[in-house]
């Protein structure tokens, strides 16, 4: 049985398939297993996961009906053997070094997550470092510390993919499969309540492949709104739990929401209940997002346009969407 288990959901992304998978097979440290979870790819990606499980016996292929990669995740952690499980989305890849690394970090630590960060590379090859910091290590002992690194620092991300888990944090936890963006936030939120202590170590470890077509800069959809009510559901619980952390929780959940006018503004669809709830909710908050210290200075001054004249802030963002494209 191999140690750690690494799920890699699978839909439509072809290109770059063979680079996030070979990247697994590179890395220094070697007793892990791969499950290759094809949601019901159309590009070819299905017969790409299988060229590689008949090729090495550490990895598997399953192949399902589109459900999301929630839905994914979970059944790659019911067919997994390892006692700790990583993941990784399929566009992405991994530095040599990382398995080997997360896994010491997790055996001298006995931590329930270790955490690393990424870097953002573009279409055209541009790193960025959204989430570097200085302290050599991060350690949370409480659930409530965690929170507060997800929603004060941001030092960890709401992102499965750069954490190694133990297995047994994933029982009972809901996937929130019926969810299909800001779902990983969710989960991640659960774990790290359960996880009792988590190590976050500055090193970039992870690449994240930024592109267009993704979810994350693709239009409003159905999704959009299921994602919101699920966001405020979530926000209320926070704040419920961790009183000293409103501001924050409030602050993080505010940026999110201007995301869903940004993908309204893509494929101008523009849901006008949406909208209300948006521009209530930003409205009452809006003290709190211009004197929290983290919220960026542009993202308060979106708040202030789409509060108060949206018109002019979806036209503002039409005409920079038309000419980057994201």
């Amino acid at each position: 049985m191999s140690e750690i288990s690494v799920i890699i959901p699978v839909y439509n992304t072809k290109p770059y398939l063979s680079r996030c998978i070979d990247s697994v097979l590179k890395q220094t440290y070697g007793d892990w297993e791969l499950l290759l979870v094809d949601d019901g790819s159309t590009d070819g990606s299905d017969k790409i996961c299988d060229e590689y499980a008949q090729t090495d016996s550490r990895i598997r292929a399953f192949h399902n009906q589109n459900q999301g990669p929630a839905a994914s995740r979970n059944y790659g952690i019911r067919e997994a053997a390892g006692n700790f499980i990583m993941f990784v989305d399929s566009d992405d890849w991994l530095d040599e070094e990382m398995l080997r690394i997360m896994y010491e970090q997790m055996q001298e630590t006995e931590a329930g997550i270790v955490c690393c960060i990424f870097k953002d590379v573009d279409d055209h090859g541009k790193i960025s470092h959204p989430h570097m910091f200085e302290e050599e290590r991060i350690d949370c002992y409480t659930a409530e510390e965690c929170m507060y690194q997800m929603h004060r620092t941001r030092h960890l991300t709401g992102s499965p993919c750069t954490k190694l888990f133990r297995k047994e944090l994933f029982e009972g936890i809901d996937f929130c499969s019926n969810v299909t963006i800001g779902e990983d936030y969710a989960m991640i939120v659960q774990l790290a309540e359960k996880a009792e202590r988590v190590r976050i170590l500055p090193l970039e470890l992870y690449f994240r492949y930024v592109r267009k077509g993704s979810i994350s800069h693709g239009g409003y959809t159905e999704r959009h709104k299921q994602a919101f009510d699920h966001y405020m559901r979530i926000r209320q619980e926070l704040i419920r739990k961790y009183p000293a952390l409103t501001s924050d929780v409030t602050a993080f959940h505010t940026e999110y929401e201007m995301a869903v006018i940004t993908a309204m503004c893509r494929n101008d669809c523009y849901d006008r209940e949406v909208l209300h709830k948006l521009k209530k909710d930003l409205r009452e908050n809006m003290s709190n997002t211009l004197s929290h210290p983290v919220v960026p200075l542009y993202m308060k001054g979106c708040a202030v346009l789409i509060a108060y004249v949206q018109p002019v802030f979806i036209f503002l963002f039409r005409i920079l969407y038309h000419l980057t494209g994201r």
